[in-house]
């Protein structure tokens, strides 16, 4: 809950509640009358700075009422939907995502933007789906969370946090900590053994083994491991 004195001198209180935001204006009796219209515009101002752009009101209402001095105050309320609110936490390897308003076409768009990667918000069958390709993936409900679970992206050089699907897993065993490391890269980031081996020397590190994986056939791409020491004759 939040409070403020609007610019037309009305004190504003706006407060959440799930899907609504509730919206109530005061005025001291004594202050010059204002008309209705003036009232109802206060009101959609309120809401719309508390969320950002049009709410759709769903009720309204007065009453005159006293204060804690026993001074009289007008008062005006108004109940809006909070159409198309929602949170995106991406977790790196999944996204959450939950909706607590029903959503429109607008919002549907505003939460394709905020999906990582290939993801959209699709009405289907009457709903609205989080989907990928033809493939509808997740029922969106008010105040039900939803978990994506997002295919590897690319964790090296500029890519790194940008969302670029990766084409490779490459795995290396030896003695730096904690002695196995998995990357995931795109085919432009995608090491070779060898560069991988310079990078380790420099660090003073040793390399037991590596492995570079294709993650869409499984097929492994390279692969190393030391030549056996050979004993002399």
């Amino acid at each position: 809950m939040s409070g403020y004195r609007n610019p037309q001198g009305s004190t504003v209180i706006v407060q959440r509640e799930g899907p609504l935001l509730h919206v109530t204006l005061s005025r001291s009796f004594d202050d010059p009358p204002i008309s209705e219209s003036s009232w109802s515009a206060q009101l959609a101002a309120a809401a719309r700075r508390e969320l950002g752009g049009q709410a759709r009101r769903v009720s309204s209402g007065g009453a005159l009422t006293s204060d804690a001095t026993g001074g009289r105050r007008e008062r005006r309320c108004a109940t809006y939907m909070i159409d198309s609110a929602f949170t995106v936490t991406d977790r790196g390897d999944e996204v959450h995502v939950v909706v607590s308003g029903p959503l429109t076409d607008d919002g549907a768009r505003a939460l394709t933007a905020r999906l990582p990667l290939d993801f959209v918000v699709r009405r289907h069958a009457d709903a609205w789906w989080i989907a990928r390709g033809d493939s509808m993936l997740h029922k969106l409900a008010v105040g039900v969370k939803v978990v994506v679970a997002l295919p590897p992206r690319c964790e090296l050089a500029e890519h790194f946090g940008q969302g670029i699907l990766a084409a490779t897993r490459t795995t290396v065993r030896g003695s730096m900590a904690p002695f196995l490391t998995v990357a995931h890269a795109c085919s432009a980031h995608t090491p070779t053994p060898e560069q991988i081996l310079a990078h380790n020397r420099a660090q003073g590190e040793t390399v037991d083994s590596i492995e570079i994986t294709d993650l869409a056939s499984g097929d492994t791409l390279a692969s190393w491991t030391p030549e056996p020491a050979t004993s002399g004759q």
